[in-house]
C-alpha cells in the first residue's frame, strides 16, 4: 500500500500505464521499467478491473484520455471510490484543451504527448508519489482513527485558519457530547458505542454540509464543531436521538450540547474549547435541559466545577468528606426507636466551605471520581460500625449507597467483603442500596452482581422506588431486603388523596414478597399516622431526626439504643 512505504523510493514504486495504443504503451514502459514495477491495461475498462484488483500495491496511474472505455469514465469510477482516491493519477495527452475537465474530474498532473524527456517524466511521477504519501501520512495524524475526523490538534489549527480566512464571519463554538457514554459502552460493548460513534460523526457531517464549518472529534464522545452563527441549536439534539434510533435500539441515547456563540477570534482556541466542553458538562445529568449557552455565569460554574475536581484527590486525603447519618425508626411497635441509618457523605472544605452533594455527586460520576469515593464511604462505615461494637457494644445497622456507575466495577463484591470483614463487621447489618433505576434500566447486568452481593450475607436496599419507572411487573425478579418509598410520594400525598392509595399499595405488595419498607422524607405527624397505620415498618425524616454528624449520631444511640 502506497501510504506505507517510505518515501525515499529503496523499494520500487508500481505505475499502472493505461493506453489503447501499443507503442505508447511500450515507450512509456521503458521510460519508468528502471525505476518502477509496471502494469499495463490497454483501455479504460482493463485498467478499472487491475486498480479494483490491486488497488493497495498500485501508486500511481498514467492515464491515457481517448480510448475505448473513455479516461474520464475511469476518473468518475475513482471519484466515486473511496479507496481509489487515495492514488494520484497524471493524464498522458497532446490535447491541451481536455485539461481543465480533467482537472474537475481530480486529476493531479498532465505529461505532454510525445514524450520527450524520459528523466523529467520519471521526476514527476517520483514527486507526485511523494507528494501524494506525505499528505497521506499527514492525514493519518490529524484524523481520529474511528470516524475519520480531525483530531482535537488539528481541528484547533484549522479553526485558526477559518478565522483568517473568514475574519468578518460570524462563528460559533459547538460540544457535542452523548451522556453517559462511559455506561452505554460498560452495558453494550465497545462495538456498539463505537457504530454510535460513527452513526455520529456522519449525522454531524450532515448537519453542517451546507454550511461554513469545521467538524472535529475529541477523546471520548465528544465531537466538536466550529461553524458561521445560528441563532438556535435547540432541534439538534431531537435530530441526532431520532436518527439513531436504528443503532441505538431500545437505548435511549441523550446529548448534552455547550455552544459559545460568536467567538471572539482572538482568544486562544485552546480557552475556547475548554469553555464549550465545560459549558455542555454543566447540564451533564439533568435531562431537562440539552443545549447549554456559554455566558459568564456559566463560565463561573464551569470554573467552580474544575476546581472542585481538582480538589478532590487531596480532599480525600485530608478527610474532608465526612460521613453524616440519618437515623431510622422502626414505627410498628409502642413507641418507635432508632433501628438503623442511612450514611449520607458531606464535603466540608477549607477551601470552598459546606459543598452539596447536589453539587459535586453528579459531578464526580461523570468525572470518574465517584469510585474512589464510593469506596472511602465503605470503608469509613464498616471502621465505624466496629468502633460503635468495641465502645458501646452496640451493632448499628448502616445503609450504603452505591453508585450506579460502582456497580460494573471489577472486584466490587470483594471490596465489599474486605471492608466488612477486617473490621469483623456482621454482614447481614451492613446495607448496600441501590435505586431502582439502576436496576430496572440493566437488570440483565445489575442483576447478578446484585445477587452475589447478597449470597455473600449483605442486605439490599431498593431506593427510591415508584420513581417513575414501571417496575412493577419485574420487582419479583429483583433480590431485595428492603424496599424504600420514593420521598416524592411522602411529599404529594397531603395534596393528592390518590398518592396515599399508591403508598398503601406499596408497602402491601412489600409484605406480600416478605421485605422491609422504609418511607423517607417524612416530615409531620399527619405523615407519620398515616404511614404506620398503613403497615410501613421504618420511617426516615426530618420528623424524628435530620442527618447527624458523627459526634450527634454517637450521643442519639448511646443514649436511645442501649
Amino acid at each position: 500500500m502506497a501510504n506505507s512505504k517510505s518515501s525515499n523510493f529503496s523499494v520500487k514504486r508500481t505505475v499502472l500505464v493505461v493506453d489503447d495504443e501499443e507503442i505508447n504503451l511500450e515507450i512509456m514502459s521503458t521510460i519508468l521499467e528502471d525505476s518502477f514495477n509496471v502494469l499495463k491495461a490497454s483501455d479504460g475498462k482493463e485498467a478499472i478491473d487491475i486498480l479494483l484488483k490491486e488497488e493497495q500495491k498500485i501508486d500511481i496511474v498514467l492515464l491515457d484520455i481517448f480510448m475505448p472505455m473513455d479516461g474520464r469514465d475511469v476518473l468518475r469510477v475513482r471519484q466515486e471510490n473511496k479507496k481509489l482516491k487515495r492514488i494520484p493519477f497524471i493524464v498522458c495527452t497532446s490535447d491541451k484543451n481536455i485539461e481543465e475537465e480533467c482537472f474537475h474530474l481530480g486529476v493531479n498532473d498532465f505529461i505532454k504527448k510525445p514524450y520527450e524527456n524520459p528523466d523529467i517524466i520519471v521526476a514527476r511521477i517520483k514527486r507526485m508519489i511523494e507528494l501524494y504519501e506525505d499528505r497521506s501520512i499527514l492525514k493519518e495524524v490529524e484524523r481520529d482513527k474511528l470516524t475519520n475526523l480531525y483530531n482535537i490538534e488539528f481541528f484547533k489549527k484549522y479553526a485558526k485558519q477559518f478565522d483568517d480566512s473568514f475574519p468578518n464571519l460570524p462563528k460559533d463554538m459547538l460540544a457535542i457530547s452523548i451522556n453517559r457514554f462511559r455506561l452505554i459502552t460498560e452495558l453494550y460493548g465497545r462495538e456498539l458505542a463505537d457504530k454510535l460513534l460513527i452513526v455520529v460523526s456522519n449525522l454531524l457531517g450532515q448537519c453542517i454540509l451546507n454550511r461554513n464549518g469545521l467538524l472535529g472529534k475529541d477523546t471520548g464522545s465528544t465531537f466538536l464543531i466550529y461553524c458561521e452563527h445560528q441563532d438556535d441549536y435547540s432541534e439538534l439534539p431531537g435530530v441526532l436521538t431520532r436518527s439513531l434510533k436504528e443503532v441505538s435500539g431500545d437505548i435511549n441515547v441523550t446529548f448534552m450540547i455547550g455552544v459559545y456563540p460568536n467567538v471572539d477570534p482572538s482568544i486562544d482556541k485552546d480557552i475556547v474549547v475548554e469553555r464549550t466542553k465545560a459549558t455542555a458538562d454543566t447540564i451533564s445529568n439533568d435531562f431537562t435541559k440539552v443545549v447549554a449557552i456559554y455566558n459568564q455565569e456559566n463560565q463561573e460554574k464551569t470554573l467552580h466545577r474544575e476546581e472542585l475536581i481538582d480538589a478532590f484527590t487531596q480532599a480525600l486525603e485530608e478527610e474532608q468528606f465526612k460521613l453524616y447519618f440519618q437515623p431510622k425508626y422502626q414505627i410498628q411497635c409502642d413507641k418507635p426507636f432508632i433501628s438503623s441509618a442511612e450514611v449520607l457523605i458531606r464535603w466540608i472544605s477549607p477551601k470552598f466551605g459546606f459543598v452539596s452533594p447536589g453539587e459535586f455527586i453528579n459531578l464526580f460520576e461523570t468525572n470518574g471520581l465517584i469510585g474512589k469515593l464510593d469506596a472511602y464511604i465503605m470503608k469509613k462505615s464498616a471502621e465505624y460500625m466496629r468502633s460503635w461494637k468495641e465502645k458501646y457494644g452496640l451493632e448499628v445497622p448502616l445503609s450504603i449507597n452505591l453508585s450506579r456507575v460502582d456497580i460494573y466495577r471489577p472486584n466490587l463484591v470483594e471490596e465489599i467483603i474486605g471492608y466488612v470483614d477486617s473490621n469483623d463487621v456482621s454482614r447481614d447489618k451492613y446495607y448496600i442500596e441501590i435505586t431502582e433505576s439502576a436496576f430496572v434500566e440493566d437488570s440483565e447486568s445489575v442483576v447478578p452482581i446484585i445477587e452475589k452481593i447478597k449470597e455473600n450475607g449483605f442486605k439490599i436496599e431498593i431506593d427510591d422506588f415508584g420513581s417513575g419507572y414501571s417496575s412493577f411487573n419485574s420487582l419479583a425478579d429483583l433480590p431485595f431486603d428492603v424496599l424504600k418509598i420514593d420521598m416524592g410520594f411522602i411529599r404529594a400525598m397531603d395534596r393528592n388523596p390518590k398518592v396515599k392509595g399508591i403508598i398503601k399499595m406499596i408497602i402491601n405488595l412489600a409484605k406480600a414478597m416478605d421485605a422491609i419498607t422504609v418511607a423517607e422524607g417524612v416530615e409531620t405527624k399527619e405523615q407519620y399516622e398515616f404511614l404506620k397505620e398503613s403497615g410501613c415498618d421504618v420511617i426516615q425524616g426530618y420528623y424524628f431526626s435530620k442527618p447527624l454528624p458523627l459526634n450527634e449520631f454517637e450521643e442519639l444511640i448511646t443514649k436511645e439504643m442501649k
